[in-house]
């Protein structure tokens, strides 16, 4: 092809006389319309152009006017354009000259959109460099994320280009959404490893709302060499599944496929891309299970795209008061709001404990009346070492107190469990604890914080003294005769 265009250029420069300064040119052809030629100063430049096609980078004349014509495709004749646009080139610049555009619509009118200075490598060979075009005729302005990343574009309207954005060789996934919007219009797969140090345009093409004949919406990425290739349309979740019911360990299938193997009590994966858009039937089958005949339990659920959940499998199978079940918390989340806090999500997990109340010492109450299955939604908690008191709902009785080290979790994310009975009723069943289960899958069991109360009295006639306890002053200038009252 390149061979082609360097004939054509030839033949270029013969009819204009020129010889000496030259740009570059990429062609690309996003107009939904027919087979177009392109014609330049009245000569026919490129025939049988299709929509979704793009040349090389190719030298042209700098320096002079052109004409560039688009005509239907087959033109025989200069007179067949039907749209001209006239261009000076700049030597040595690079140029991506984008068709694009409805003919005879007045409020997407058919244009020729240029992006200039173009790129055909990437200014740090360690990345790639990217800019995104806007070219779908009924879409409104846009933002793009990459999930989990960074946004990518901010508003970006019909005809746009953005800069150029550098990234490192990934897969990514890109949500596209209204600009402003929180929700997610479509997503695609981006996968630009081996890229590194190349330069592409990412362009939107086609109609988000196809009428009959139109084509439909999608993206799309050209690479200096003309190579065009479209980005795969993909629906994914973010999903978490966590074993909190004191049942053997099973296996995790859906859709009649085993997910997950000896899935232990007490453990967790971490947060992995589940399918969206469609019905996922979970089913729980004790280990080691072989045929999807085996699963006790199935549970239909619909993930949203981009969303995040956090799966547990909670309760008791049999028991018709704290029945098993699969407890859904979304949106969930991998990280903190803000970097000075740990977000944590509240969940009652232990079958025999009533309603509670917790409390964490010298700051206040953090959860109300919280009943088995419930979630409390995510708290924004300064990073810090707390005391937590938990008691039945309404109670001042403080029933078990735990450690919280969170000083060192700012920004970090997780949900904090009650796991396991108050009162077994039988040596295998497990004793309550909180836990905190990370993004990662990491669990950790929060220390016990046990306490007893303790009164000192000074009956030694003894100078004034002081008390200490392991290592730290207790109490300062301690007379003979004097009692301090109940302490914890």
């Amino acid at each position: 092809m390149k061979t082609a265009f360097t004939f054509l250029f030839a033949l270029l420069l013969s009819t204009l006389g020129l010889s000496q300064q030259t740009a570059q040119v990429q062609i690309i052809h996003n107009s939904p319309s027919p087979t177009v030629d392109i014609w330049v100063n009245g000569d026919k430049f490129l025939p049988n152009f299709d929509f979704r096609t793009a040349t090389p980078f190719v030298d042209v004349p700098a320096g002079v006017q052109l004409e560039i014509g688009v005509a239907p495709a087959p033109s025989n004749d200069p007179s067949e354009i039907i749209a001209t646009f006239p261009v000076t080139l700049q030597n040595g610049e690079k140029y991506i000259a984008i068709a694009n555009g409805v003919v005879g619509d007045p409020n997407t009118p058919f244009n020729i959109e240029i992006i200039t200075p173009a790129r055909t490598a990437a200014e740090d060979p360690d990345l790639v460099d990217l800019t995104v075009f806007h070219g779908s005729p009924d879409a409104p302005a846009v933002d793009v994320f990459a999930r989990d990343v960074a946004q990518l574009v901010d508003g970006l309207a019909f005809a746009e280009a953005t800069d150029y954005i550098s990234v490192p060789e990934d897969t990514y996934i890109l949500d596209i959404t209204a600009a402003g919007s929180p929700d997610i219009a479509a997503s695609f797969l981006a996968d630009v490893n081996g890229l590194a140090g190349g330069a592409g345009l990412v362009f939107a093409s086609g109609y988000l709302n196809p009428a009959m004949g139109q084509p439909a919406f999608g993206l799309f990425v050209v690479l200096p060499d003309g190579t065009i290739a479209e980005l795969p349309s993909v629906q994914l979740a973010s999903l978490q599944v966590v074993h909190n019911s004191p049942s053997p360990t099973v296996d995790i299938w859906v859709n009649n496929q085993k997910l997950i193997s000896d899935f232990e009590y007490r453990t967790a994966t971490g947060f992995f891309d589940a399918p969206a858009g469609v019905q996922l039937e979970i089913g729980v089958a004790p280990a080691p299970s072989n045929d999807p005949s085996e699963i006790i339990a199935t549970f239909p659920v619909t993930l949203e795209n981009g969303e995040k959940y956090v799966a547990i499998a909670n309760g008791v199978v049999g028991d018709p008061n704290t029945p098993f079940n699969i407890e859904v918390i979304t949106p969930a989340q991998t990280e903190a709001v803000q970097p000075t806090n740990f977000d944590g999500v509240v969940f009652h997990g232990s079958p025999d404990a009533p309603a509670v109340d917790i409390y964490a010492q010298g700051v206040g109450k953090l959860v109300d009346n919280l009943a088995f299955g419930e979630n409390t939604g995510y708290l924004e908690i300064p990073a810090g070492t707390y005391l937590l008191d938990i008691t039945a709902a309404g109670s001042q009785e403080v029933v078990v107190s735990y450690i919280a080290p969170l000083a060192n979790l700012g920004g970090a994310a997780g949900v904090v469990m009650a796991s396991g009975y108050l009162e077994p009723t039988d040596p295998s069943d497990p004793a309550f604890t909180l836990l905190v289960v990370f993004p990662n899958g990491f669990i950790a069991e929060l220390p016990k914080f046990e306490t007893a109360e303790l009164q000192i009295v000074h009956n030694s006639p003894s100078p004034t003294v002081d008390i200490w306890i392991n290592g730290e002053k207790a109490i300062e200038g301690f007379a003979f005769r004097s009692a301090t009252p109940f302490l914890d």
